[in-house]
Formats: C-alpha cells, structure tokens, sequence
C-alpha cells in the first residue's frame, strides 16, 4: 500500500522518507559537564577600521581634512562578526574531553567495527540545566555538533550523516550542581 500525500493550509506534504538505522545498531554516549557556549549568541560585532584610519592619514599629509573626508571615512568603516572567545575557548577545553571519551569508546568496540569518524548516525541530545536561566536548546545543539565534527567523532553534521537529531532540555534547579550534556549516538557496526 503507497502512502498519498496529504495537504495542509493549501501545501501538498510527502510521505516523510525517514531513514531507520535497523537491526544490529548500537549507541555510544559522551557527556560533557559545565555551560554550552552558543556560537550563534555569543558572536561579537568588531568595526574594520584599518582602511579609513590609512585613508584618512593620506589625505591629511595633502591638505587639511574636509567635513566631506570625514565623512567619506566614516562611510568606509565595514562591519565583520567574529566568533566569542568564550565560544572558542569552550570548544578548546571540551575537545580533549570528547577526544578522551571517544577514544574509550575505540578501546571497547573497535573490533566489533568501530571506526572514527563516524559516517551515518543519529543524535539524542539532553541538556541537564541546574539553574532557573533560559536556555536555546538549539543553539545549545549546534555547538554540540560542532564539537563532535572538531573532535572527530563524526563526518560532518550535515543532513547525509547525521540524521534524524533530537535535541531536549530540562531544568534541575537545587538538584544539580553544574550543568550537563548528555550526548547519544547511534550507528549501525
């Protein structure tokens, strides 16, 4: 029997083409303890001024600057986002953890077929938070994955080999006394 689509609000939705690891997949978890640094919220806006500032001083040794020079100055400033330093120090000092983790996961499965990176996966994400803060469990997720991609644990986190992902949080307020992350993976050996 062949699923039919069905429609909602006016758009034809596919039946969903949902991988399934099937018989004789396995999970390995790491866990990582202390705040998720978000890549995306943590982003800093910097003004690239070195341009201008050498403008600027070229046309000072000719004559005297203009309200117009400055102006023309101002306009040249560009904006450019880089990455938080607490972000990539985050990832700094959790990639020896997961490195550390991973490497404890070769020692025990490798001759069952266990190979880094991994290649097609699936990811259960839970985030023990020990505070009443508001957390972005996505963004929280994202970094995550980075990690595992920067450590090696998997290919790349693109829709090819990791696929489906669960990301959940819940708060543990007086009951934790650091936060964690709790990372699932499963993979067929």
């Amino acid at each position: 029997m062949s699923k039919r689509f069905q429609t909602y609000f006016g758009v034809p939705i596919p039946p969903f083409k949902e991988k399934k690891l099937g018989a004789g997949s396995t999970t390995i978890r790491f866990v990582l303890t202390g705040n998720v640094i978000s890549k995306k919220n943590n982003n800093q806006a910097i003004a690239m001024r070195k341009y201008p500032h050498d403008w600027a001083y070229a046309q000072e040794k000719k004559r005297p600057a203009t309200w117009a020079d400055v102006h023309r100055a101002i306009n040249m400033v560009k904006g450019k986002m880089i990455g938080n330093t607490q972000y990539k120090e985050f990832l700094a000092k959790m990639k020896p953890v997961v490195v550390s983790q991973m490497q404890e996961w070769s020692a025990r499965l490798s001759e069952k077929g266990l190979i880094f990176p991994l290649d097609k996966t699936t990811i259960s994400i839970r985030l023990y938070i020990k505070d009443r803060y508001r957390r972005d469990t996505l963004n929280a997720s994202q970094t995550i994955l980075d990690l595992l991609v920067d450590a090696g644990v998997i290919i790349d986190d693109d829709d090819l080999h990791v696929n489906p992902i669960h990301a959940a949080s819940a708060r543990y307020f007086e009951e934790l006394i650091y936060n964690i992350a709790f990372i699932s993976i499963s993979l067929k050996l």
